[in-house]
């Protein structure tokens, strides 16, 4: 029988295999055997692509490890080969633990083959001048890994401090291209402008389907050559730092392309503000959490994701029952809506939404809806909240990652403790600049709510037609899902549904039930103000802000009682 061989490839990138690398290296081994008569057992990958030798991970992770123990187990026959263009394929480490590596193989019963010089290293062999040469040439492609690697980076640190005079490289964001002397990048100003209506559509609350439906309903040409636009790529444009002017420059590592230092501001021309950015990316992760709604809907639910049932913390669904007498557009939970231990009724949604627009305060329709100065200014504040609340976030890791160096006998402790010390002091001042600019998004809010505006107009037009009103529905859900952290809604009012009562009086003793009945009756009949009858919603912001409403069943603008808080008063406003 043949002796078996085993060609092991090892690329520390896969752009060599884009050249002819790796057909070479195959077919130079098939030749080799049918040259010296051995097997080339060709069902076994050996091959590290991507992998480096410089760091031993082929032997650590990689799929020369993997032989080595096959072979030292017994599994891979004594006697056979393992062929490799040269001993560096093997290894680039430190010359001691190369040919500690070169010596374990031959140990394990496997010659080495290196196809360059055709030189054969015999595990039986006790050759002294086969461990010198292995030596040799490991050392000398230890010093050119190194080498190259102290090269590479020096010349990259040169570039990087230079970078403003002269741009890294040609490689640009879609919507730009270098100049010819190399020293700026100029903006293609129909790219710029496509790129620019893709955020603001996003900081009116759409999401990445519905913009990427739209470019491609009006006809926009894509960036790059593709068959419309994606999704995928929209949402990549809207998370790209480098509208900012941002550039983080990168390093193949272990063949992966890895972050390579901080990211240089000014690098590319900004064509997006930092107001609105932080406040897209905020936008962005709510939606994430809480979704967004079906895509591609013409008409939007102002409630989803936000809203649960009262009674039973279900979903709250949207029920369409056509036209006709019995007909309409309710909202509904949906477990009573299946029959799963819920008896809840229907509130008819365009009741629901007015009485939501028109009594949470909280929410600015002029300043929402309106093109204003008034929400010009709420996206300013909303900017600069989301921008201070992702430094914040950044601050306390940054606080919380020091605490844990204090117990660390290795680091100096008054270091750790000035860092301290200087993070607690940027939290500080992060949290009195947050709690100013919401005092002044209070205070104006307060004054859109003492002038003579026509609410109810505002509302209608939000619950027109699908197609009029979609832009204001998506801006107001929007606002919804990013302030509102908890909605009750109780269509049957906070005592329950009927049904529901009816139950639990029914497994109560008959007397006690009929003193309950009559107690209910009661109170509706001579105090309408605690009367638990009435369809009631409310509303948590977070923190000690909620918003509680008894709304009457005919007019959705007429509250029996309402309830409300903030963080500096507490007040209940009951209808006379």
């Amino acid at each position: 029988m043949k002796p078996k061989a085993y060609s092991y490839i090892r690329m520390s990138t896969d752009i060599q295999l884009k050249g002819d690398s790796l057909r070479r290296q195959t077919e130079e081994s098939k030749r080799y055997c049918d040259e010296n008569g051995l097997e080339l057992v060709e069902d076994f990958k050996l091959q590290d692509i991507g992998v480096s030798a410089y760091r031993g991970r082929n032997v650590a992770q990689g799929e020369l490890g993997r032989f080595l123990s096959l072979a030292e187990g017994g599994l891979i026959p004594k006697g056979s080969f393992l062929i490799v263009e040269s001993l560096d394929r093997i290894s680039r480490e430190k010359p001691q633990t190369a040919v500690a590596l070169f010596l374990q193989i031959l140990e394990s019963g496997v010659d080495i083959i290196t196809l360059t010089d055709r030189r054969i290293y015999r595990s039986g062999s006790a050759d002294v001048s086969d461990i010198l040469m292995s030596v040799l040439i490991m050392a000398r492609a230890y010093e050119e890994s190194r080498t190259k690697g102290l090269r590479v980076g020096a010349a990259w640190e040169n570039k990087r401090k230079n970078i403003h005079e002269k741009k890294l490289t040609q490689v640009a964001p879609a919507w730009l291209r270098l100049s010819e002397d190399r020293r700026a990048y100029n903006v293609i100003p129909e790219r710029v402008a496509v790129l620019q209506a893709i955020y603001n559509d996003a900081d009116k609350g759409k999401g990445s389907f519905q913009i990427a439906r739209k470019l491609n309903l009006d006809g926009v040409p894509t960036f790059a050559p593709s068959k419309g636009w994606h999704e995928s790529y929209v949402s990549k444009l809207l998370t790209n730092r480098s509208v900012l002017g941002e550039f983080q420059p990168h390093r193949y590592i272990e063949g992966k392309r890895t972050p390579a230092g901080d990211p240089i501001a000014d690098y590319f021309p900004a064509v997006v503000s930092q107001d609105q950015f932080e406040r897209i990316q905020a936008g962005r992760a709510v939606r994430k959490i809480r979704g967004s709604g079906r895509k591609g809907r013409d008409n939007v639910n102002l409630f989803s994701g936000v809203a649960t049932c009262g009674y039973c913390n279900g979903k709250m669904m949207i029920v369409d029952k056509g036209t006709g007498p019995k007909g309409g557009v309710y909202i509904r939970c949906d477990n009573a809506r299946r029959g799963n231990d819920c008896w809840a009724a229907m509130w008819p949604l365009k009741h629901l939404e007015t009485a939501f627009l028109f009594f949470v305060k909280e929410l600015d329709l002029q300043s929402l809806i309106v093109e204003s100065s008034a929400k010009d200014a709420r996206l300013l504040a909303e900017g600069q909240l989301a921008t201070i609340s992702n430094e914040l976030t950044k601050k306390k890791k940054m606080r919380d990652s020091a605490f844990e160096l204090l117990s660390d006998d290795s680091v100096g402790t008054d270091f750790v403790r000035e860092k301290l010390a200087d993070l607690a002091s940027e939290i500080q001042r992060l949290e009195k600049e947050q709690a100013e600019i919401n005092s002044q998004a209070k205070q104006e809010l307060a004054r859109q709510a003492d002038r003579d505006l026509d609410v109810r107009t505002l509302i209608e037009a939000i619950s027109a037609g699908p197609k009029e009103n979609l832009d204001s529905r998506i801006a107001v859900a929007d606002w919804i899902r990013r302030n509102v952290q908890q909605m009750k809604i109780y269509p049957d009012g906070r005592d329950g549904p009927q049904r529901e009562i009816d139950r639990m009086s029914a497994s109560l003793d008959p007397d006690v039930a009929k003193l309950l009945e009559a107690s209910i009756a009661f109170t509706k009949r001579n105090n309408a103000l605690v009367d638990g009858s009435h369809r009631h919603f409310s509303v948590g912001f977070g923190g000690h802000r909620f918003r509680a409403v008894d709304v009457d069943r005919n007019d959705p603008t007429k509250h029996i009682v309402m309830t409300f808080m903030d963080d500096d008063s507490w007040e209940t406003d009951r209808a006379t």
